[in-house]
């Protein structure tokens, strides 16, 4: 029976999502049989942490990427490659080309490939010449053999419906959890979970749901799961204070209505400052008063956030510098995926550094799991022991592919120093190298990792040895400085799943909180999303009239004239 868990922000479902699964690993379910979803790596890293490796958490391109590789597997077929920004423009310039129109513009056919694959818009509501252009750009990926970031979705979904694929996936899993099943689209994600409707434990806040624009839709998908399906709600909040609380509900959903925080009242209200205009001189010295306020009762600036609707926050970064506010930074080398790649390179240069095997192994991660180590007997793998890995029946077979991996990976890297290395083309080496990473991480939605991985490339063009080059590009990581006591600015939608003890929303006037022109729901939700990110103290500026619609029902509130 499917299982519906409905919870608010601050009730730790993804806690109790890893507490569920360690449960059935313990009552004896194998954890091979698990399988866990959610949007994000960064999402399916916590999945893995805390159930101590024995689950990996995937994300749904992951998970669909897997199916397609086992489906092409099944019927003896090369896998797809997988094309990016540059490469997909360059496709849809081609589809452009071949349809007998002057005035079709790039962005127009993206647009529209959007509305028809994510937002399920009817082609019919499209100018034809736009839809044949779209129609075919499909048509030359499949027909190349390539997937773009959709497709990998579209594709996982159609090759489920082959009987063998199915059947055999179907037949792994015996438990599949779903983490933020709000955001899932109906059209793109639920289909790859369709087949395990009989297994599937969802977790879901519809009151958090921000991703519309991305086809998040769960009154739509409400209305295709199970009528039967088992539904719990955790309403306790362990996050925010009562007066936090007290002061969001208005703004929430069913699922988050009957919120009760869990904490003693520290007596604070929320803080509505008001100011007579609307001006970014002024709404940056608020920031900074307020900021510097709360400095002086003892809060880091590390453990505070300026969360805004827009995406436009360079005025606002550059005036709390000005300020001396310290902001939270850190460089192009601090990158989860700048200072990864750097094991594969140092790795290709010394394959005997057990160091660098392991690190190479960790990333993209999860490396060999805590049982397989503790066979082993070794904290540290080498290639002796890895080579014993995929021979002895007693290791699982997913902990021999990640082996088996290393081994491919070890002898394309030694084909691309003898093909390339004596020829002075360190950029080709270089991308050569990192090529299986990149793809990879893409395959995982790792969708930035291609950029970050050319600007590696382009900073190798200065060295004339991958020696020197990967010398310099480790002094790099190594000596990466983070403001870690720095104020974080964010938008709403990237401030999702975190949680800060001071948090402070600019701009409650109408059109800036909500934005009129888009969803008035989803507006509800990231105003929603915004307030509960506050753990101790929250505050919120008000510069101009007329005041936003959403203050309206607002508890526990002290407003100042600034």
């Amino acid at each position: 029976m499917t299982k519906l868990t409905l919870a608010g922000p601050g009730a730790g479902k993804t806690q109790d999502l890893t507490d569920q699964i360690n449960a059935e690993v313990q009552g004896g379910m194998n954890p091979y049989s698990i399988l866990a979803l959610t949007f994000s790596r960064k999402a399916a890293g916590v999945i893995t942490e805390r159930t101590k490796g024995k689950v990996e958490g995937h994300t749904f391109h992951s998970f669909a990427n897997w199916v397609i590789r086992l489906g092409c597997s099944i019927r003896g077929e090369e896998t797809p490659d997988i094309v990016v920004d540059k490469q997909q423009d360059e496709l849809i310039k081609r589809a452009i080309q071949s349809v007998d129109n002057d005035f079709l513009e790039l962005e127009e056919v993206k647009h529209a490939l959007s509305r028809i694959r994510v937002m399920n818009v009817p082609r019919e509501a499209i100018r034809p010449h736009v839809v044949e252009a779209a129609d075919r750009y499909l048509a030359m990926l499949d027909a190349e053999n390539k997937v773009d970031f959709t497709r990998i979705l579209e594709r996982g979904a159609r090759e489920l419906q082959n009987p063998r694929v199915r059947e055999q996936i179907v037949s792994l899993y015996k438990k599949v959890s779903v983490d933020e099943a709000q955001d899932l689209n109906p059209f793109l994600e639920y289909p790859l979970i369709e087949p395990f409707i009989g297994v599937l434990d969802l977790y879901s806040s519809p009151s958090q749901q921000i991703y519309a624009f991305r086809g998040a839709d769960w009154e739509g998908l409400s209305n295709i799961l199970p009528q039967n399906m088992s539904v719990r709600t955790l309403s306790n909040n362990y996050r925010s204070t009562p007066e936090i609380v007290r002061s969001s509900t208005h703004l929430a959903g069913p699922d988050a209505t009957g919120m009760i925080s869990m904490r003693d009242s520290m007596g604070i209200p929320v803080n509505i400052y008001k100011s007579p205009r609307d001006s970014i001189n002024q709404t940056v010295h608020t920031l900074t008063a307020i900021i510097k306020e709360w400095g002086q009762k003892g809060i880091k600036p590390s453990d505070i956030a300026v969360i805004t609707r827009s995406s436009k926050n360079a005025k606002i970064r550059r005036g709390l510098t000005h300020y001396g506010v310290p902001l939270a930074q850190g460089s192009f080398f601090a990158s989860e995926v700048v200072s990864g790649a750097l094991f594969h390179l140092w790795l290709a240069l010394y394959p005997t550094d057990l160091k660098a095997l392991d690190s190479a192994m960790s990333f993209p991660g999860p490396s060999l799991g805590m049982m397989t180590r503790s066979l082993i007997g070794s904290e540290r793998v080498s290639w002796d022991e890895l080579a014993w890995l995929i021979s002895d029946e007693q290791f699982a077979s997913q902990e021999q592919q990640k082996a088996m991996g290393m081994f491919r990976r070890h002898a394309h890297n030694q084909h691309v120093l003898r093909k390339y290395g004596g020829e002075g083309k360190l950029g080709e080496v270089v991308s050569q190298i990192l090529a299986p990473l990149r793809d990879t991480l893409l395959s995982e939605g790792w969708f930035k990792a291609a950029g970050e991985i050319e600007q590696i490339v382009s900073l190798s063009a200065e060295f004339d040895t991958l020696t020197k080059f990967a010398d310099y590009y480790r002094q790099e990581v190594e000596s990466v400085k983070y403001t870690e006591e720095g104020v974080s600015v964010m938008t709403i939608h990237k401030s999702k799943g975190t949680e800060f003890q001071g948090v402070i929303i600019p701009g409650w006037i109408e059109g800036r909180i909500p934005v009129v022109s888009d969803d008035p729901q989803t507006e509800q939700n990231l105003a929603f999303v915004g307030l509960t990110r506050a753990k101790d103290r929250l505050a919120l500026t008000v510069p101009g009239s007329p005041p936003s619609p959403f203050l309206r029902g607002m508890r526990e509130t002290s407003v100042i004239q600034v």
